[in-house]
């Protein structure tokens, strides 16, 4: 693996797990640990921190680079590692940064052509908020209801109404985005009820806003079968046979 993903992946659980990913990796602070870090994988202290500062829009500790739109490199990072608990990812980072140990993680969605949405993103977050505004402008008298944090397949529905809406986000004028097999399912069931919401430029001063009804009907994608860093913790049997049972 290249030093670049090992530093990506040390500053990712930095900026999730923040002062408990610094004291589990037994740093006695974020300065301490670039140090370390760098010293290690053979980058400045200053490199760690500005790698930490890119995640750490998609968390709550810290703003970071909140104004600039993640790249491919750390988008790859996000959807390989983000589910994994904190115990699994630090001892991914501690074997990373131990020079004799685990030099390969085979990252199964890498090399992607191009850089696709994230829900949890910079890009994703500011769509919905501008979404939220520009829905309350121009439809004053419907009232909104967030459905983000409930896996419905849809980001928000409307009160008294079957319509719902799914809100991506694209930096630019021009890119694709990636719907879920749930999405793409729950699209597929309410067909015109369902409302594709496209945020275009979302991160400028002037966002574009695009709808499109029955996206299931409207659109032919391609099926992306992904695969995802897992981490499993074995007890040996030798482990178990030589342990007193309560």
């Amino acid at each position: 693996m290249e030093a670049r993903q090992k530093l990506l992946i040390a500053a990712f659980y930095l900026a999730k797990f923040n002062e408990e990913a610094v004291r589990n990796l037994g740093y006695a602070g974020f300065r301490d640990a670039f140090n370390n870090i760098g010293a290690t994988l053979n980058y400045s202290p200053n490199s760690v921190k500005n790698r930490r500062d890119d995640f750490d829009p998609l968390f709550d500790h810290r703003a970071g680079w909140h104004q600039v739109e993640l790249g491919r490199s750390n988008l790859e990072i996000v959807d390989n590692f983000d589910h994994l608990s904190e115990e699994a990812l630090r001892a991914i980072v501690l074997d990373l940064l131990d020079k004799e140990s685990l030099d390969e993680i085979i990252l199964p969605n890498s090399n992607r052509q191009s850089s696709v949405y994230t829900t949890r993103g910079v890009t994703g977050r500011k769509a919905e908020e501008f979404f939220m505004k520009w829905f309350a402008t121009f439809h004053p008298d419907k009232t909104l209801i967030d459905k983000r944090d409930l896996g419905c397949g849809y980001d928000f529905g409307i009160e008294n109404s079957s319509h719902v809406y799914e809100v991506k986000g694209l930096s630019e004028n021009d890119g694709g985005v990636l719907f879920t097999d749930k999405e793409w399912k729950v699209a597929t069931e309410l067909q015109n009820d369902y409302h594709l919401v496209l945020v275009k430029n979302c991160l400028s001063e002037n966002p574009i806003v695009e709808t499109y009804s029955n996206p299931h009907f409207r659109f032919s994608p391609n099926k992306q079968v992904r695969m995802v860093v897992n981490v499993s913790w074995g007890i040996s049997s030798n482990d178990l046979n030589h342990t007193d049972t309560d």
